[in-house]
């Protein structure tokens, strides 16, 4: 029975910490631009990105701040149903796929990133 429980408690450590980690899809993001019209713009935090995907010290030139690996979010309509605010990290993977979306977005302009992404799997990190 004792190694039983030794068991147990290590099979539920081990899940523990691996939980954490991302696989091999998974990126973390945050969102550091929501502005008018459904302009998103992520920055990569941490995971595995191909370097041409982001947008490599892009600036903002409201906030007068550069990000790191950025991208503009390209299925504006589906992301916008996650209701981020602006700050929030969250795990996402790249849709390679993607559906097409059909939503009303209105014209305004702001300023994003070139490179844009088509992301899923969505699911913010709770603080």
């Amino acid at each position: 029975m004792k190694y039983l429980y030794l068991l147990l408690l290590t099979a539920g450590l081990y899940a523990c910490t691996s939980s954490n980690k991302l696989n091999n899809n998974k990126l973390l993001g945050k969102l550091v631009i929501s502005e008018l019209c459904a302009h998103y713009v992520v920055e990569v935090v941490a995971g595995n990105i191909d370097a041409s995907k982001t947008a490599e010290g892009w600036k903002d030139e409201k906030r007068n701040q550069t990000f790191k690996q950025s991208f503009s979010v390209a299925n504006r309509c589906s992301f916008g149903k996650e209701n981020l605010k602006e700050g929030d990290e969250f795990t996402f993977e790249i849709d390679n796929a993607p559906e097409q979306e059909n939503c009303a977005v209105c014209m305004a302009y702001y300023p994003t990133p070139s490179q844009s992404l088509h992301i899923k799997n969505i699911n913010k990190i709770q603080p």
